[in-house]
């Protein structure tokens, strides 16, 4: 964590980046009270580029006015100079209020944590990405360029690696923050329940309609609708899904008339879309609509920088987990040492696990389930007879995603399918 009574004279170059590993949004004032450093939780919270708020008065970015410091009936709250309990209230520009925690060094530098009042901070609801690595300030960078704009944006990447919290990073950076971020998971439903979850449905439409539902789309006007696993849709409901983006109109099921929606269309898949519609699995227009802006998020092991922060973050989290603080010796070794096939959802659970194992002693390596390596992790198993040890670990790895346990493993999903037949049967 920073120490702002260590922080020397002239602020050290990286600092804004190393901020970054702090979840809550984060300021930090000079002498005259102006924006020398920010993390990206507050440009976040701010709705402005980090860029945008350096050399930004107190003034500007507490009250909305030109000016350094804070003038007129209210006292700057910066001149406190260090506020405990609930902190100083302010009224930020646009009626926001925002609760402020400052804590100043004597070198002069004011440090302030900022979070909007009457929100209840719960566990992984910083809308931060946890890492310094190159690779990911590319992601978001990239990810805040796009999230100014209205485009379509497609996020690519390997089951794990965290698609559902980078679009909530794109909607917190949007224009759209202030809307509703919706979120529909095509793995987990069938076609009729897509269809329905979607687009709702009118009362009688089908055997149970008992009344109207509103779909997603509808829930998500002026915000965004994050449509994770996409590649999972059936074929029959792309069509529907291409003349909504389209017409920016939808239709319940069961209904007549067409309802106009305002929602951006963040779409998240793990399989290759391209070779699908090659092979006829996925609607070519479709495929050219939604990749409008594609992101790919790197796996774990391709920033491995990120491990530890991750690890210390999912600490934090988890129940008597901050105890273990900071990780160091032989436990982080053994966690910078693993390939992680399951990306930062294997990370977190290796991670909850050990702090539950570890209670009040030490935590140690042996707390963490590492699978022995077998060829790197990453690439998939030797075809052959599978071991129910093998299926459970790769679903589990993959948080029950088939498809991509079947990757891992080397076998078709019709393959795996069997499998889980006999296992379920005790063949």
């Amino acid at each position: 964590m920073l120490s702002l009574t260590e922080t020397p004279a002239l602020m050290p170059p990286g600092l804004g980046e190393a901020m970054d590993l702090i979840p809550e949004a984060f300021l930090i004032f000079d002498r005259d009270h102006r924006v020398v450093a920010a993390n990206t939780a507050a440009a976040a919270l701010l709705s402005r580029s980090r860029e945008a708020l350096l050399g930004r008065g107190c003034q500007e970015i507490l009250h909305g006015r030109p000016g350094p410091s804070c003038s007129g009936p209210e006292r700057c709250p910066l001149e406190a100079g260090h506020t405990a309990g609930p902190g100083v209230l302010v009224e930020a520009a646009g009626g926001a209020r925002l609760r402020l925690r400052i804590t100043a060094s004597p070198a002069g530098w004011t440090g302030v944590f900022l979070q909007p009042e009457g929100h209840a901070r719960e566990a992984g609801d910083d809308i931060s990405l946890v890492g310094h690595s190159a690779a990911l300030r590319g992601l978001m960078d990239m990810v805040e360029r796009v999230a100014a704009t209205q485009a379509t944006v497609l996020l690519l990447g390997e089951s794990g690696v965290g698609k559902e919290r980078v679009a909530e990073y794109l909607h917190r950076r949007s224009r759209r923050a202030g809307g509703a971020l919706v979120v529909v998971d095509c793995s987990t439903l069938g076609e009729s329940l897509i269809e329905a979850e979607l687009f709702g449905y009118e009362k009688g439409a089908f055997t149970g309609a008992d009344r109207r539902k509103t779909g997603l789309f509808e829930a998500a006007h002026g915000g965004t609708l994050f449509i994770d696993e996409v590649g999972e849709m059936p074929l029959a409901l792309q069509s529907k899904l291409l003349r909504a983006l389209e017409t920016s109109r939808i239709r319940r099921v069961g209904g007549t008339g067409y309802i106009d929606v305002d929602v951006r269309v963040v779409a998240a898949t793990h399989r290759d879309l391209a070779a699908m519609v090659g092979e006829g699995g996925f609607r070519q227009d479709l495929y050219y609509r939604l990749s409008a802006f594609p992101v790919r998020i790197p796996p774990l092991r391709e920033r491995p920088e990120d491990i530890l922060p991750l690890a210390e973050h999912f600490l934090r989290q988890a129940d008597g987990g901050a105890r273990h603080l900071p990780l160091e010796g032989a436990v982080a070794a053994a966690l910078q040492g693993h390939d992680y096939p399951g990306n930062v959802r294997e990370l977190k659970n290796m991670v909850t696990r050990a702090a539950i194992l570890a209670g009040d002693g030490p935590l140690r390596p042996e707390h963490f389930a590492m699978p022995e390596a077998d060829g790197g992790g990453a690439a998939p198993a030797r075809r052959g007879r599978l071991d129910p040890g093998r299926i459970r670990a790769a679903l589990a790895a993959c948080d029950g995603h088939r498809g991509e346990a079947a990757r891992r493993l080397g076998v078709s999903e019709r393959t795996l399918y069997r499998y889980l037949r006999r296992l379920e049967g005790g063949g």
